[in-house]
């Protein structure tokens, strides 16, 4: 597993330059960024990276990059046809981002009784991978603006 303080440093610094460079320009008032507190407990067992995520970094709300990244504690654990998942994350479009064998894109899907069903798609074979995909979106955001699509 990477080090997740520095991938927290890494992130805080591309937050800020994409806040100073372009989020500045835009003509309205920038929301709250932030990154953690730790959380230290789970409200639900989860996988030991999301764990440590969650323990090291905490919750992460970047309303105005992109199209909004956020990263959170998950309150359940769901389900897709490839098997069991906690959904961790969303983005401003409704995406949820969820962690199971792999990191699961979920668009679109209908959710009943704990099951999300519809078009889920695998973006990340880990959730280290999928943090390197995030940090490199708000870094691309940072450069010029553009919105990447995890």
């Amino acid at each position: 597993m990477r080090d997740l303080q520095e991938w927290a440093a890494r992130l805080r610094a591309e937050v800020d330059r994409a806040l100073r460079d372009v989020v500045s320009t835009y003509p309205f008032e920038a929301g709250a960024h932030e990154i953690g507190p730790p959380e230290p407990d789970a409200p639900v067992p989860l996988p030991a990276d999301l764990a440590a995520l969650l323990r090291t970094v905490g919750p992460v709300s970047l309303p105005d990059i992109g199209n909004g990244y956020f990263l959170q504690a998950p309150y359940t654990v769901d389900r897709i046809a490839e098997g069991e998942v906690v959904v961790f994350g969303s983005d401003g479009g409704g995406t949820l981002y969820a962690l199971g064998d792999a990191v699961y894109r979920i668009r679109d899907a209908s959710y009943v009784d704990g099951f999300y069903d519809g078009p889920v798609t695998v973006i990340a074979p880990d959730l280290d991978s999928f943090l390197e995909r995030l940090l490199g979106a708000v870094s691309a955001f940072a450069d010029d603006g553009s919105i990447t699509d995890l």
